[in-house]
Parts: C-alpha cells; structure tokens; sequence
C-alpha cells in the first residue's frame, strides 16, 4: 500500500493521458481538437485549460511523454524527494501558469488566435526546468510545504542535457515550440516562487 501511495502522483497522470487517448482515439467519440488549447476558443470553454495537457495526437507522442514521466519520478528518487505528492503539485501549477503564457503570446504578442497544442510535454518541460534548478541549489520548500529535495550534479547534467535536446527537438516541424518553452519558463517562475 505504501508503494501505490508513493506511485500514484506518476500513476495518476499517466492514467488520465492513457484514459483519455482510448476514448478520442479507440471509442471515437470525441476528436483531439475538442480538448486541445485552442487560444480562439479558451474564453468561452474553460475545460481546455486543463484538458489539453492530457490529450494527445498519436501513440508516439502519449510514449513520449509518459517516458518523461518515468524520467521526472528518476529524477525525484535520486533529488531524495520527501513528499509524495509535488509531482500532482508541480501540475496543479504548471497547467494554469503555462496556459497564462501561452494565452498572452497568441492574443498579444504573435496574434495567432487559431494556435491549436496537445500533449502532456508542457508539463514535463516545466518539471524539468524545476527540477534544473532544484538540483543545482536544492530545494526544501514549495509553498511551505515540504519537499526536502537536495542538490545532485548528476540530474543536474541529466537535466540541462534532455532540456537542450527537448529545445532542438521543439524546432522540428509538427512539434510545439512555444508549448515547451511556456512549460520551462512556468517550472522555473514556480521555483523561484
């Protein structure tokens, strides 16, 4: 029991983004596009806040991203994390704030109001960003809440190495730019807060 308990902050996402993949994509019953960001549509349907960090396009992307996940709870194991629930925290976090960035370029700064985005990447961008940081200074709080995270050199360079190559890859035709970086600049502003 007291496995499944330190397991479900990684379980839990990960079973929203495979219970959402098989209705869009097996049931049929919904498309992609009903629940991606969509900056035209998110005044008027809120859901899409949330809903589009846990959608996604094909069966690569959902690995992809769950393999991210499987690299942050690495990552935690070996930042000594304490707390059992920072990853839900980090999310709970991330998805507005990366949101808010993401919503300001394409009604202010790029004008691209039909700006369509998928996948739980953002998140693990932002993860990674916060925990950059987290194991070059270390990290014992998040909002008074415990997380006794310590400093690694070891995830540090794991960290600057998959952020680096998520940058280059984030350049590829198909591949969201603006969602990864909205996600590494949330992951550093909520551990600077």
């Amino acid at each position: 029991m007291k496995i499944i308990k330190k397991e479900a902050q990684f379980i839990i996402p990960s079973f929203l983004c495979f219970l959402l993949f098989i209705i869009i994509n097996f049931k049929g019953l919904y498309l992609v596009s009903d629940f991606s960001y969509w900056s035209s549509y998110l005044t008027n349907q809120p859901y899409r806040i949330l809903s589009y960090s846990f959608v996604h396009k094909d069966f690569n992307h959902l690995l992809s991203n769950v393999f991210g996940i499987i690299v942050v709870r690495y990552c935690f194991i070996n930042l000594n994390l304490k707390n059992i629930f920072l990853f839900l925290y980090l999310i709970i976090l991330l998805i507005p704030i990366q949101t808010l960035y993401l919503f300001i370029g394409d009604k202010f700064l790029f004008y691209n109001p039909n700006h369509l985005l998928v996948g739980f990447s953002g998140i693990i961008f932002g993860t990674f960003s916060f925990i950059l940081l987290s194991s070059l200074y270390g990290k014992e709080y998040i909002f008074n809440i415990f997380i006794g995270l310590k400093k690694n050199n070891e995830i540090f360079r794991l960290m600057t190495v998959f952020l680096s190559l998520g940058i280059v890859y984030s350049l590829l035709p198909g591949i969201s730019f603006s969602g990864h970086v909205a996600g590494i600049l949330s992951g550093f502003i909520i551990f600077i807060l």
